[in-house]
Order: structure tokens, then C-alpha cells, then sequence
């Protein structure tokens, strides 16, 4: 286009502005090319080495006392036929524990008890459709009726729509969708388990929210509601059963790159935790039973929020402006949705959203 501008004789501040629009986009690509040549240096080198085979020595650590906590004990995973569920059903199994996976598909649930029985572990699936309240009654009664009881349960099992509030006006499903599975199914759950766990005097509940309800971050209202109100039920649950032993932790889990984000194409130049690194939080939340496990972005996005909330609803309204709707939520089709989101930033707009998405790690945008 430059040489056409050229050849006609257009006037040369056309082809400056396009020019001044690319070049701020080469050195962020160059400086990213430098970084991952300096990370690949120092990751041969002896200290680099060395500070591997430390972190290894730690992991190792971090599963022996995973397995005293865990060995011989029932432990529910929901959601437990892929991503964050199938790996913390892995580590888990690894480490001594009674596991039993629930997820809606048999076909995948068996898969992932095959890879645990072929390690010599321990493992039970049970289809189950935790938006179906009579079906998480079913499953309850089903554990309760083989195992006799439940040690620990993971609520894992969820469901994220990312869609502005102004394309969901004629979508009043979307909230009751997320409400269904997020809140009321885990809430089933729970309300299954619990009267044994009390009874036993002894049980864990390990809700997986979001880092969202700490960051508030827009087009997520519908996953975001569902998740504060299992935030705000366990936190008022956990000061009623605290006397009998059965302690609840929060997950406000950052964006983690599972099957359920990656309809969501803009994802994929963000940062986000694997599923593996995603369930080393849940493992961390097993061995020391704390109130909450969250990053520390996600706490600060809770402070901003109650401190300076003017400055926070700025700073958010940058980024509803910034990352728009894909075709889909705004009820539209076609092979372009999202494709401004595809690999490293190619204009200012771009490189201004992976620049924020950088700086707001973990955060669904």
C-alpha cells in the first residue's frame, strides 16, 4: 500500500502516520525475543540449574506432606474429566488418596481413571451433572452409599460466559446457567456431605472461585455473581462449623488455560496458569486448610475496589473499552470473531491490550 500511496504521489504525512502506527509494535517483539533468549540462557546455567533441582527438592517436599494429609481419604472432585479437576485427581491419587471423580461425560471420566489405575492408584468415577439438582442429590447418595462418608470436597466443576451486560439484556438464561451449576449444584453438594462431616467432626470444603470476584472485571457479571454468592455462603457457613473441625477454603483462582476459557480466542496471547500450576494452588489449599488462597493481584483488585473505588471503576472501564465483545456474545457469527486477538500485537489498540493484559496477569478480561 506504501508503494502505491508512492506511486500515485500521495502526500508523504500519509505514509509517516502509517508508518509512526507499526513501529512502536517492532521493539516490544524484539524486546520479547531478548527475554526469552536471556530466560533460556539462564536456565541452562549451572545457578539455573541449580535453582531447578531447589524447586524440584521443594515439589518433593510440598507431596510428602500432601500425602500424611490426604492418604486413605475420600476425596470428591468435581469437574474431574479435564483441566484443573483431572490434575488435581492425579496428584491426589499419587499421593494416597480414595478419589472420586464426578464430571457429566463417562467417556472422559473413565479415561482419567484409567490414568490412575495404570499408575497403581486409587480411583471411582460417577457421571454426574452438578446443574441438575436431583442428579447431584443422586451422586451424594451413591458416594455416601459406597465410601460411607467424604473427607475432602473440591467444588471445581464450572461455567464462565464472558458477554457485557448490554448483550445480555434479552439473555436472562446466561445468569440463570451460571447461578445453576456455580452456586446451587456446589451448594447441593455440600448440603450432601456436610451432615457426615459434622457428625465425623472432621471434613474440608475447597471451593474454586475466581479471581474475578476480588477484580471485578467487566463481562463477567454472570460468572462473577454466582462465584461471590459460594464465596459469601462458605464464608458465613465456615464460622458455623468451625467448632466441629470442617473448614472451608476460597480459590479466587487467576485465569488459568483450561477447555472452558478457550472458546474465548482472545485468550490466546494471555498469560494464564496452567492446569497443573492451577492445581498446586488446590494442593496448597489441602495441606494447610487456609480461609483463602488468592494471588496477590487479586487481593490488591479487593483493596483498590474498597479503598479508591473511584480510581478502580476507571481503570476497569479502560478495559471494557479496550477488549470488546466477541462476535458470538453480541449474537453474531462468523470466522472473525475475536481474530483482532490473535498472536503479538500488530497496531497500538493491539499492543495497548497486551500490554494490559501483562501488567493485570490472571485477570479474565
Amino acid at each position: 500500500m506504501v508503494t502505491t500511496q508512492k506511486a500515485r504521489g500521495e502526500p508523504a504525512p500519509v505514509k509517516r502516520r502509517k508508518a509512526t502506527a507499526a513501529t512502536p509494535v517492532k521493539p516490544v517483539i524484539k524486546a520479547v525475543k531478548t527475554v526469552k533468549r536471556v530466560t533460556r540462557v539462564i536456565q541452562q546455567s549451572p545457578a539455573g540449574q541449580a535453582g531447578a533441582a531447589a524447586q524440584a527438592m521443594v515439589r518433593a517436599g510440598k507431596s510428602s506432606r500432601l500425602a500424611r494429609e490426604v492418604r486413605d481419604k475420600v476425596v470428591v472432585v468435581t469437574g474431574a474429566s479435564s483441566g484443573i479437576g483431572e490434575d488435581c485427581a492425579l496428584k491426589l491419587a499419587a499421593a494416597g488418596a480414595i478419589v472420586i471423580l464426578a464430571a457429566r461425560t463417562p467417556g472422559k471420566l473413565a479415561q482419567t481413571v484409567a490414568k490412575i489405575e495404570q499408575q497403581g492408584w486409587r480411583a471411582f468415577a460417577y457421571a454426574c451433572d452438578i446443574s441438575d439438582l436431583a442428579d447431584c442429590d443422586r451422586f451424594c447418595k451413591t458416594v455416601l452409599d459406597q465410601h460411607g462418608h467424604v473427607d475432602i470436597l473440591i467444588n471445581n466443576a464450572g461455567r464462565s460466559i464472558r458477554r457485557s451486560v448490554k448483550h445480555s439484556f434479552d439473555r436472562f438464561h446466561d445468569f440463570e446457567r451460571t447461578m445453576q451449576l456455580n452456586f446451587f449444584g456446589a451448594l447441593r453438594l455440600i448440603f450432601g456431605f456436610a451432615p457426615t462431616m459434622l457428625a465425623r467432626k472432621q471434613g474440608h470444603i475447597i471451593n474454586i472461585s475466581s479471581i474475578g470476584v476480588l477484580a471485578s472485571p467487566p463481562r463477567f457479571s454472570a460468572y462473577v455473581a454466582s462465584k461471590a454468592a459460594l464465596d459469601a455462603f462458605s464464608w458465613c457457613a465456615a464460622s458455623e462449623f468451625a467448632d466441629s473441625n470442617v473448614r472451608f477454603t476460597t480459590i479466587n483462582m487467576p485465569l488459568v488455560r483450561t477447555p472452558m476459557i478457550a472458546p474465548t480466542r482472545l485468550y490466546d496471547a494471555f498469560p494464564a496458569l496452567s492446569p497443573d500450576q492451577a492445581a498446586e494452588l488446590v494442593m496448597k489449599a489441602v495441606i494447610e486448610k487456609p480461609k483463602r488462597v488468592a494471588t496477590g493481584l487479586g487481593l490488591v483488585g479487593a483493596v483498590a475496589q474498597a479503598l479508591t473505588p473511584g480510581i478502580s471503576e476507571f481503570v476497569l472501564n479502560q478495559a471494557f473499552r479496550l477488549f470488546p465483545d466477541s462476535l458470538a456474545a453480541q449474537g453474531r457469527e462468523g470466522d472473525a470473531a475475536d481474530a483482532d486477538a490473535q498472536g503479538l500485537a500488530r497496531n497500538p489498540v493491539e499492543l495497548a491490550r497486551k500490554l494490559f493484559s501483562q501488567v493485570f496477569s490472571g485477570v479474565h478480561w
